[in-house]
């Protein structure tokens, strides 16, 4: 669950503009979003993101070697009443019903792109495979089409956490921007993901060295 990649798809309920209000958007959003990437990040953890678009779809692949468990990785992923302390932009996120391995989370927040400010609502139906893989998709809301997972793995460093997802996106008149749009905010949320497992797994360490003087 990526909440922020999913702001794309809230611009399909909205009038599409004049051709030349068009080609102005275009051109500050792609302004908008080379100032973004210029910013400095104060992230710890280390991320890959790629997005590649298939006709009307977007799929996204987000990568994170982590010095954290996998116990711990998979405690922060399930930690879903607690999101909203640490994914940007996620105002609420709670549990409404649990069946078996299938839990069902609300999740409302304002998706930010530059100058525009959408507030969204998604509920996703995720199918939890323990002790490592999160299978989601949004059964209502805000979005027209998500279907996403995680995957652990562990390695000799850590945990390597995995992101996949298939968006269809409604951006229609900013081209190939919708595909820049698309990675950053999908790169901006998992790097806060990746970063919350990597402190709980730093406080977790430094819990048990300090039990063992």
């Amino acid at each position: 669950m990526i909440f922020l990649a999913h702001a794309i798809t809230r611009l399909r309920r909205t009038p599409m503009p004049s051709s030349g209000t068009t080609l102005c958007l275009a051109a500050a959003f792609a302004v908008a979003l080379g100032f973004a990437a210029a910013k400095p990040a104060a992230a710890a953890a280390t991320i890959t993101v790629e997005a590649e678009r298939h006709g009307d779809t977007i799929d996204i692949r987000a990568s994170a070697m982590l010095n954290a468990d996998a116990a711990t990785a998979w405690r922060v992923l399930t930690d879903y009443d607690r999101y909203a302390e640490f994914i940007p932009d996620l105002r609420t996120s709670r549990v409404v019903a649990r069946r078996g391995a299938t839990v069902t989370v609300e999740q409302s927040g304002d998706a930010a792109l530059w100058l525009f400010k959408m507030p969204l609502d998604i509920t996703f139906e995720i199918n939890e495979i323990a002790p490592d893989t999160l299978q989601s998709r949004a059964v209502a809301g805000s979005l027209h089409a998500l279907a996403s997972s995680y995957t652990l793995t562990p390695v000799t460093s850590g945990v390597r956490l995995d992101y996949a997802g298939h968006i269809a996106p409604g951006f229609a008149f900013f081209g190939e921007l919708e595909q820049m749009a698309v990675r950053q905010n999908v790169a901006r949320q998992f790097q806060a993901l990746a970063d919350e497992i990597e402190s709980r797994g730093a406080a977790i360490r430094g819990h048990d060295a300090a039990g063992a003087r």
